[in-house]
């Protein structure tokens, strides 16, 4: 898990603030690069708190891994709208695509919260 934490960090900032060097890395065309940010978002996300916060409590409700991953998410794909790296002819489904992740985002803020986890030391 500590392997899987360190890799994916690496692996998702590069994904997340660098999709470019990414490219060039690999020796590909930066096609697209607004999907490479959404990945590296997933990965931070899932993977690296996922990770973290299953080593601090390996019994932690993952509400709040969900949240966070579609926040990076959904700003990853902010940022790529505003700096014009999608190549989509349909810009409105990709606005539409962002406006959806910042909803489902939102919509995912309740399992986030501390009142949503259930307590084995609670008494009844």
């Amino acid at each position: 898990m500590v392997l899987n934490l360190w890799a994916s960090l690496a692996y998702g900032l590069v994904l997340i603030l660098a999709p470019d060097l990414f490219c060039e890395i690999l020796q590909a065309d930066a096609i697209n690069t607004a999907w490479l940010r959404t990945i590296g978002a997933a990965l931070l996300g899932t993977n690296v708190l996922g990770s973290w916060l299953w080593l601090s409590n390996p019994g932690l409700d993952m509400g709040r891994v969900q949240t966070t991953t579609a926040g990076l998410e959904a700003a990853a794909m902010g940022v790529s709208l505003l700096l014009g790296e999608f190549t989509a002819d349909n810009i409105w489904m990709v606005q539409a695509s962002v406006l959806l992740a910042l909803i489902v985002t939102i919509g995912l803020l309740p399992t986030a919260m501390g009142k949503s986890y259930n307590s084995n030391t609670d008494s009844s």
